[in-house]
């Protein structure tokens, strides 16, 4: 059977950053805007509204990645 949602053949990363933060350093990335937004309210215990999410590549991603 074949799938109702092919794979589109392209992939998103995201970096969640605090708001106001003029080096935009990630507090957690990912492939999900949503789970990075939870990942780093988790991380830091403060709530989500407090994150804005960034679109990265694929060689951001890698490299915040443990290898």
């Amino acid at each position: 059977m074949p799938s109702l949602r092919p794979d589109p053949g392209f992939d998103y990363f995201f970096k969640a950053c605090r708001k106001g933060d003029t080096t935009a350093k990630a507090v957690a990335v990912g492939e999900s805007a949503v789970r990075v937004l939870a990942d780093a309210s988790e991380i830091t215990g403060v709530p989500r509204d407090n994150f804005e999410v960034w679109e990265i590549t694929k060689e951001e991603f890698e490299g915040f990645r443990p290898h």
